[in-house]
């Protein structure tokens, strides 16, 4: 008999444990600064279905954004920007929509967050006229949970 109830607590621990891995994980804030031509970090590394809160930080005398085309991920992507000050915000010559997209004015800052659902390596870069050509590009490196 003792030896059933060993078994069964096992089982019901590791039914929990497995219960508990299908939590959302505490969200990932990241921070990138843009200057003129240039990301601050080029390589940022988040985990599958783990929410990301990114914070685009503009400290170039340009407009900027970080963008991802396409990236599979759950639920809604939140943008919160400085819409006023980021009317005709120009992406160049785009005929498709990033995924993944927020821009933020000279001096200011804008938050996208979004939570990534297939681990794999995804091209960011800056979408406004000649700056992805410039170097303005980075990898966002989603890794298996």
């Amino acid at each position: 008999m003792k030896r059933l109830v060993v078994i069964l607590l096992m089982g019901l621990a590791a039914a929990l444990a497995a219960c508990g891995a299908d939590e959302p994980a505490s969200t990932a804030e990241l921070s990138v600064t843009a200057t003129d031509l240039a990301y601050g970090a080029t390589r940022l590394e988040v985990m599958a279905r783990q929410p990301v809160k990114l914070t685009l930080h503009n400290e170039g005398a340009l407009e900027h954004d970080f963008s991802i085309m396409e990236m599979p991920h759950t639920g809604e992507v939140m943008v919160e920007e400085m819409e006023s000050e980021m009317a005709g915000h120009d992406m160049g010559q785009m005929t498709t929509d990033p995924e993944i997209h927020v821009a933020a004015p000279v001096g200011g800052s804008s938050i996208v967050e979004f939570t990534p659902s297939t681990p794999g390596e995804y091209e960011f870069f800056c979408t406004v006229a000649g700056h992805k050509e410039a170097g303005m590009v980075g990898t966002l490196v989603v890794t298996a949970p």
